[in-house]
């Protein structure tokens, strides 16, 4: 029974939702790319624009709307993160960009050289000492 009420309101969201906003096609893209930025706060596992909790539900309108009056998106992922802190971003910004997707890839070449090194050393031909 709960599911039945949870998928009713659901569907009554998502079509009020829709009648809402009309955004352009441009507006969609831009509403779409924001909703793949963002993580929906009740699992905090998928993006908003894949979940269908009714919190993921509720933030796509809200970004709709947000879009639909002209909101750059910088404001827009802002008060998310007012709201939400850090955590609400599908891939973090500024230093913490730089630590989850530079940083490995930096630590792995470092590590496939060294093992480059090592393997070199290990193969060099030992000179033999007869005199």
């Amino acid at each position: 029974m709960d599911a039945l009420i949870r998928n009713l309101i659901w569907l009554v969201t998502l079509s009020l939702t829709a009648a809402v906003v009309d955004l352009t096609p441009p507006q969609q893209q831009r509403a779409r790319k924001l909703e793949q930025r963002l993580v929906a706060p009740c699992c905090w596992s998928e993006p908003v624009a894949t979940h269908r909790s009714g919190i993921a539900l509720q933030m796509k309108a809200e970004i709709a709307r947000l879009v639909s009056e002209g909101k750059p998106d910088r404001e827009i992922v802002g008060l998310y993160t007012q709201r939400y802190g850090m955590r609400i971003l599908m891939e973090p910004e500024g230093a913490r960009w730089w630590w989850t997707n530079v940083v490995p890839l930096v630590a792995l070449a470092l590590g496939l050289a060294l093992t480059v090194v090592v393997i070199r050393r290990l193969l060099r031909p030992i000179p033999s000492s007869s005199q």
